[in-house]
């Protein structure tokens, strides 16, 4: 860090701080219980998907795995019933969840049909509507706080669908993807393998803090090799992240050959030729997850990229206004402004910030946008501080505290008020 930036250094850290305590809301809203739905219709949904917080320091993240229950006469009838006592316990709102009892129904349930499996290829153990059942299984252990179990569940998860082989090596499930003869329920399954990777890898990371007894959200240059579980943590992210890159590089090559044109190495992502087993969301949210990863780690390099290609993802619906698309965006670069930051970018880190809020203003009853606001407010606030512009800076901080007042987050706002008071 050149020794201009020196004296500031604390202010920075803070930034990096409120950056992730002010994102705690998804950006890709979780498919999570919304009133009391009845267990019929639970069984009744082909694919009940979820993408979860965005911000890992305050919850699992995001994920990118599917339920998969289908039509409920493909469960025998004593199975079937199980489901539907642990979907009335679980499906309804969070206040009034019996998640035990849910857990108790799910377990029961999934006990049967591995019992079932072993004489019924049908209701095998990588069948959808199993392994479907098992990622419910995996979510409750998460939504109680049980992180052990939940790994257990995930890796149990990830071995039902995957070879060894697939495991350690992620090229053989691309080649499986780009594959177009390949059956649906392969293709959902590995799906299913890349959102379950993706989500065991967070609560990988949160089981390391926790045992730390630390924040994650505090940047670590050695926190990547500091535990078993921040090692294998980072070794699903870099596996989701060859699934995802290859088999978009593939397909974007193949475009460019149909064209006549050269293929390349480092194409740019956009949604026009995304291939269509990926969603915006599914891509955005692994890049998100990985980057801050490498951010809790410092690895700015590794993160900074991943930030850049979901937001280019996402141009297409800031461009048409669309009110996700900008909210989303703007949480995405309040990260990307705090690993400018970190790495002593304040120009760099200043025009993102400003970009940002200019998206953050769009839409002021939206939460993500508000969240956001005030994480960009006070990143700004600490470069004009460091810039020695400390007129700017205070009313940076104090835009940050009155959103933060106003939203309720008092741990922005006391964040702030403690930088506005060190101006």
């Amino acid at each position: 860090m050149p020794a201009r930036y020196t004296t500031s250094t604390h202010g920075l850290h803070k930034a990096s701080t409120i950056t992730r305590l002010s994102c705690r809301r998804s950006i890709f809203t979780q498919s999570a219980p919304k009133g009391n739905k009845d267990s019929e219709e639970d069984l009744d949904n082909s694919q009940i998907y979820g993408i979860s917080a965005l911000c890992i320091a305050i919850t699992v993240g995001l994920a990118v795995y599917f339920y998969y229950y289908g039509k409920g006469g493909v469960y025998p009838t004593p199975i079937r019933n199980m489901l539907r006592e642990g979907g009335s316990a679980y499906m309804r709102p969070k206040e009034k969840q019996d998640l035990p009892k849910a857990l108790k129904c799910y377990k029961k349930a999934l006990e049967l049909l591995d019992e079932l499996g072993k004489k019924d290829i049908n209701h095998g153990r990588d069948a959808a509507h199993v392994t479907g059942l098992v990622a419910r299984v995996a979510t409750i252990y998460s939504e109680m706080g049980d992180l052990d179990n939940a790994i257990v569940t995930y890796n149990d998860l990830m071995e039902r669908i995957l070879s060894s082989a697939e495991m350690n090596d992620p090229k053989l499930l691309v080649k499986q993807l780009m594959y177009t003869r390949l059956s649906e329920e392969r293709r959902s399954n590995i799906l299913r393998a890349l959102g379950c990777a993706n989500k065991l890898a967070e609560t990988l990371e949160l089981r390391a803090a926790r045992w730390k007894r630390r924040s994650i959200v505090l940047a670590d240059p050695a926190l990547a090799a500091s535990s078993a579980d921040m090692k294998e943590a980072g070794r699903w992210y870099q596996w989701c992240l060859q699934i995802v890159t290859l088999a978009y590089q593939n397909h974007f090559n193949h475009i460019q050959l149909d064209k006549g044109l050269e293929p390349t190495d480092t194409p740019s992502f956009d949604p026009a030729t995304l291939p269509k087993f990926f969603s915006i969301e599914i891509v955005t949210s692994l890049f998100y997850n990985a980057a801050t990863y490498f951010s809790n780690c410092a690895q700015y390099d590794m993160a900074a990229p991943l930030l850049q290609r979901a937001l280019d993802l996402l141009r297409p619906a800031v461009r048409k206004g669309d009110e996700d698309g900008v909210c989303r965006s703007a949480v995405l670069m309040s990260h990307l402004a705090n690993a400018a930051v970190m790495k002593s970018d304040l120009p760099g880190a200043e025009k993102v910030l400003i970009d940002g809020l200019s998206l953050a203003k769009r839409f002021s009853g939206n939460s993500d946008c508000l969240n956001s606001f005030v994480a960009l407010t006070y990143s700004l606030g600490t470069v004009y501080q460091t810039a020695g512009k400390t007129e700017s800076a205070r009313v940076q901080y104090r835009q940050a505290i009155d959103v933060a007042d106003t939203i309720g987050d008092k741990e922005a706002a006391q964040l702030a008020t403690e930088a506005l008071n060190r101006v």
